[in-house]
């Protein structure tokens, strides 16, 4: 299962495909002959496992990713085009997991994407420091946070610490929390482009004072739906323009901790996100992940309104139907489905696909297709597995399949998700 760059919302998402049957032979794209159209997909995180591209209506063809990128060539007169691809299995929930992903998507819809295949631990070194954070009242530990997500605790408001980051520059964000049953972030300080390995601030105490305390400010959640968990799930993350990221924790369903403006660099921004699920089932969601580098006062976020779905007819690939228009106004807008099921006791397989709305046009539908025959793709689950269904409408300023946190960027969803058995 793949995760977002979104903390509160483990959306399972992906990538669709649903016309022609499956073929096993191979597509080899070398330059763009004139009148064609060539659109380039990047992998980031980790390097698929086999991949498979289908143009237009014909059947799929095994494709050949090259230094973590996959060209696909569009000729002229055809717009619409499926990328489909399996990740490296990565732990996660207890299990092993397989993701395999489909895109379908249209020349309309750009001619470059960055799309998330975590599978490959990054390169790491050594990061040594020492934090002194005495200073600030109620400080009870200090967090350490890198790039790509890594970091450790000193678990006290001083001492000395060894933190595992990639290597090469980081932005390193130290965080003094209280010492409360739901943390709250009291200080913070950032400092940037230190290399890993090596010691932080040229092996100087990193001491807080006053002006690295945090403000509180007012977060105001709306439009959450009749029926729905209130007060919203809601959280509020920092980034900086180096790609290191931390949450801004708080005890507080309406105030945040903001950045001390010492702190704080051109090219950071905040990212503001809830979610909430109905309250009697628990199998309809809303979500919005927005960006900015300058949040109003208050910040305020509007959830989308919900959409009902019963789920897809039980089979073994099945089709997942959408009749949702919340998204229409929006630049970039997609319909997701996605089936996941356990093979063993520890292990997963998650198929997911997404379509987005310029691939879609008039259609109604999101189909999963057979991709079984093609080498390193994922066979069907057997009769009588339980399958776990997600279906998703996604809308925002980018597709969700290539979405980078960014300023002035946003990500809503609306969501239903069951299970039946496979036939």
């Amino acid at each position: 299962m793949r995760c977002s760059s979104w903390l509160l919302l483990i959306v399972s998402v992906g990538l669709t495909t649903g016309l022609a049957g499956c073929g096993g032979s191979t597509s080899t794209v070398s330059g763009t002959p004139p009148g064609n159209t060539s659109v380039g997909y990047n992998f980031t995180g980790g390097t698929p496992t086999a991949a498979a591209v289908q143009v237009g209506a014909g059947s799929f063809a095994t494709a050949t990713v090259q230094s973590g990128g996959l060209t696909v060539t569009i000729p002229d007169g055809t717009t619409t085009y499926s990328v489909a691809y399996v990740c490296p299995p990565v732990p996660g929930f207890g299990n092993t997991v397989t993701s395999e992903f489909v895109i379908q998507a249209s020349t309309t819809d750009g001619t470059s994407f960055n799309v998330s295949c975590q599978g490959s631990a990054a390169t790491t070194g050594a990061l040594t420091g020492s934090v002194d954070a005495t200073a600030i009242l109620g400080a009870a530990n200090v967090q350490i946070r890198g790039n790509l997500g890594y970091g450790t605790a000193v678990g006290s408001s001083n001492g000395i610490f060894n933190v595992t980051l990639p290597t090469g520059s980081n932005d390193v964000a130290l965080i003094v929390m209280d010492g409360s049953p739901q943390p709250n972030v009291l200080a913070v300080k950032i400092l940037r482009s230190q290399t890993v390995p090596g010691p932080l601030n040229n092996g100087t105490v990193v001491t807080f004072q006053a002006s690295d305390l945090t403000t509180s400010q007012p977060l105001l959640v709306t439009n959450v739906p009749a029926g729905f968990v209130t007060p919203p799930a809601a959280a509020v993350e920092y980034f900086t323009a180096n790609g290191t990221s931390f949450l801004l924790e708080g005890n507080s369903a309406t105030l945040y901790p903001a950045v001390p403006a010492g702190a704080a660099q051109s090219g950071d921004y905040y990212a503001f996100e809830s979610n909430s699920d109905d309250a009697s089932t628990f199998s309809s969601a809303v979500g919005i992940t927005q960006y900015t580098t300058t949040p109003s006062n208050p910040a305020t976020i509007a959830l989308p309104a919900p959409w009902s779905y019963a789920g897809p007819s039980a089979a073994t690939l099945p089709t997942f139907t959408f009749n949702y228009s919340g998204f229409s106004s929006l630049a970039a807008v997609a319909q997701s489905g996605e089936i996941e099921w356990a093979p063993t006791a520890t292990t997963l397989n998650t198929i997911t696909t997404i379509a987005t709305a310029n691939f879609q046009g008039s259609a109604t539908t999101v189909a999963i297709p057979d991709l079984s025959s093609v080498t390193g793709f994922i066979a069907p689950a057997a009769s009588g597995t339980k399958i776990y269904w997600v279906a998703d409408v996604f809308g925002g300023t980018t597709q969700e399949f290539s979405f980078t946190p960014s300023n002035n960027s946003s990500l809503s969803f609306v969501q239903n998700e069951g299970t039946y058995t496979q036939p």
